[in-house]
């Protein structure tokens, strides 16, 4: 339905635009910006730690007000885990049409595009701008302006001109109703984005306002420059400082809606969010049209007055992401915000302390009058506090007396420990930031801080969620614009040799002999997986440590890998002069060890072998005590399961003997001729039982 223009001037499209806009600010977005302005000085100081208004009592009493910046360091040990650290995403593939390969090929591109769009930066903004701010928004979304077919972009928005739905309590916005991005653009940047037809609208309009951000009782905003004074003359002869509010709403509206249905997977696909290729390739293959209920996202820009895009989305969602260092139910906290209290009760007790000090080094003078001969009180005032001053005052009149000063009062001392106590409790404690206590061991610090870390257990669990989110918009803008033949190139690193390989990757790419695309990125359901690595010094430091100690278990990893996890600044030039393993000729000290384990393992054997025999020996003399007297049985029975033997046959252990004689057929052994075991000498008497092995059964003595 067209868009009309009112008796005022404004467009249908615009005044909604607008009225969204003024409700989201009413509803709360003022008082947040306020709070965020707050909280930012809080954490920079440097002067912007006292209200103004507080500041300016202060100087006409002439009392003085510090600020000892303790967010300020917490904040940044919070920063400094996030930066030591680094996202990884992967996906694996998810129902029928996922496959293995496509989901690495998707891994990588999305990797790619977080390399060229330097996203760590763009997350640390974000995540400060959370810890700082209570918010932090990301902006994902396609750009044609290097690339005609589209090139996915991650930029950073201000939190304070990101208004969220203000009656949504939920952190993912799908389920947000609207999502407004105020903005200050000039007629050249509304022109490059909205076209020379939205440009000349604008100007006509002339609505334009100085970009102070104090205008509709907002707080100002950030920049390079403030305002100071500038006057409406020097405004309105400027060129190109002219701004324009520029109102930016995404919002969802559930209508019927023209899809393509794929009949296999029950998938439903928005026609217009498909190319024309990818429509006629899937009615190629079954795909049927089909109007539905769907849920889709319209995008108006505007500003005070005039309509810039009036549309349906190109996109599946929202293109922000936001990030929220506490959320409950749509409240959202910075860390800021809790130490905000202790910081200030830390800078007046420092600054009353202070006062104190200064007021007792000058109280003050008590004197008679006129009883002074080298000065006057004037004078007196004035030099009356400094070291060495002579005082003369008439004969028998009264002595000058200093003016005591009051103490300072009990407990201003423990007042300013409580304070900075309060600080670390609602921030970052002691033991994350390394500061070292009483232990001295380098691995109870890292364990106290392991622990510490917990503190930021919630932030971190909401940075893993915004990520998550991310990674599935990503995934999201690949399968639907990256439907085109596209060629990247990626660099990778050999596990084996350590270089640097530059490898083509195609995705879409028709084949010609079966008519199909390999690596077609467009179908399938995937599961993004968000893992945490630590970067550059910290993670190359433990990988090399754990290499070095697998080498050193036997493990055989190879010197090029070695040399690729440590921190040698030539290591790549080291990697290079080392030979070939392909040429190299085989170790023998390898070859050495090899021959050495083998021959222990057979002299294992062989003493498992030994130890079998004797043990068989033994069975075989207990075997003939039993043999000979058999009322010994039941006894040798009971000492067996005294001792914990446990039978490997059924039982009893040791079966009662049948028989009372000799066995008749037993055969004659013979004398021992063993040169390990040799018979006795053939003597009777007491040298009949003293040699080193009897030749009859050991439980067994001849008389």
């Amino acid at each position: 339905m067209p868009r009309t223009e009112n008796k005022h001037g404004f467009d249908d499209a615009a005044r909604e635009n607008w009225a969204r806009y003024r409700y989201g600010i009413d509803r709360g977005h003022t008082d947040y910006t306020a709070q965020a302005q707050r909280c930012e000085g809080m954490y920079l100081g440097g002067g912007e730690q006292w209200r103004a208004e507080d500041k300016r009592i202060l100087e006409a009493e002439g009392r003085p007000f510090y600020e000892f910046n303790q967010i300020m360091p917490a904040i940044n040990t919070a920063l400094g885990y996030q930066i030591a650290n680094r996202m990884d995403i992967s996906l694996r593939p998810r129902g029928a049409d996922g496959d293995a390969e496509v989901a690495k090929t998707l891994t990588k591109i999305i990797k790619q595009i977080s390399d060229s769009n330097h996203l760590h930066w763009q997350e640390t903004q974000m995540f400060g701008d959370g810890l700082i701010e209570q918010r932090g928004y990301i902006d994902v979304r396609l750009r044609f302006d290097n690339n005609i077919k589209g090139d996915v972009v991650v930029t950073t928005i201000d939190p304070r001109d990101a208004i969220p739905d203000p009656d949504a309590k939920t952190y993912n916005p799908d389920d947000w109703a609207d999502f407004t991005w105020a903005r200050w653009l000039t007629l050249n940047e509304i022109g490059q984005i909205y076209g020379e037809a939205a440009r000349k609208k604008v100007e006509e309009a002339e609505d334009p306002s100085a970009d102070y951000g104090d205008g509709d009782g907002e707080t100002e905003r950030n920049k390079f420059g403030g305002y100071s004074g500038l006057s409406d003359a020097y405004y309105e002869s400027s060129e190109g400082v002219k701004r324009y509010r520029v109102i930016d709403r995404q919002y969802w509206v559930y209508e019927m809606t023209p899809c393509i249905v794929f009949p296999e997977s029950g998938d439903v696909h928005v026609q217009a969010n498909m190319s024309d290729e990818s429509v006629a390739d899937a009615l190629s293959k079954g795909a049927q049209r089909a109007r539905r209920m769907k849920k889709r996202v319209k995008w108006v820009v505007s500003t005070y007055c005039t309509t810039l895009h009036d549309d349906y989305s190109p996109y599946a969602h929202f293109t922000v992401v936001p990030y929220f260092a506490y959320f409950r139910r749509g409240k959202t906290r910075g860390m800021v915000d809790n130490g905000i209290g202790p910081q200030e009760v830390l800078n007046k007790s420092v600054s009353q302390f202070v006062h104190i000090l200064n007021a007792s080094a000058n109280g003050g003078w008590m004197v008679e009058e006129g009883s002074l001969t080298n000065m006057d009180t004037d004078d007196l005032e004035e030099v009356g506090s400094k070291t060495g001053l002579v005082m003369e005052y008439a004969k028998n009149s009264q002595k000058p007396e200093r003016i005591q000063p009051n103490s300072v009062p009990t407990g201003v001392d423990r007042l300013m420990d409580r304070a900075q106590l309060a600080l670390k409790e609602t921030t970052v404690p002691d033991a994350m930031r390394g500061n070292q206590g009483q232990e001295v061991s380098g691995v109870a610090i890292q364990s106290k801080q392991h622990a510490s870390q917990q503190q930021l257990a919630v932030p971190l669990d909401n940075l893993a969620y915004t990520r998550w989110l991310l990674a599935k918009r990503l995934l999201s803008l690949i399968q639907t614009f990256y439907d085109s033949y596209r060629v990247f190139r990626i660099t990778e690193t050999d596990p084996i040799t350590g270089k640097d390989k530059d490898v083509v990757l195609e995705i879409n790419k028709l084949d010609a002999h079966s008519g199909a695309y390999l690596n077609d990125v467009t179908v399938g359901e995937y599961d993004v997986v968000i893992s945490e690595q630590p970067m550059q010094v910290t993670f190359e430091n433990s990988q090399f440590q754990q290499v070095m100690e697998m080498r050193q278990a036997g493990i055989l990893i190879p010197d090029r890998v070695a040399l690729r996890y440590s921190n040698l600044a030539d290591k790549h030039e080291l990697i290079e002069s080392l030979p070939d393993p392909a040429q190299q000729p085989p170790d023998p000290t390898l070859e050495a060890k090899a021959a050495l384990l083998q021959a222990q393992a057979r002299n294992a054997d062989a003493n498992a072998q030994n130890k079998d025999m004797q043990t068989l020996y033994t069975g075989l003399q207990t075997a003939q005590v039993i043999a000979t007297i058999p009322q010994t049985a039941p006894l040798a029975d009971k000492l067996a399961r005294s001792v914990g033997f446990q039978d490997k046959d059924a039982a009893p252990i040791i079966p009662d003997a049948q028989a009372t004689q000799p066995i008749a057929d037993t055969v004659d052994m013979g004398a021992n001729t063993s040169p390990a075991f040799p018979a006795l000498a053939a003597t009777g008497g007491e040298g009949a039982a003293a040699g080193i092995e009897t030749p009859a059964a050991d439980g067994i003595q001849q008389l």
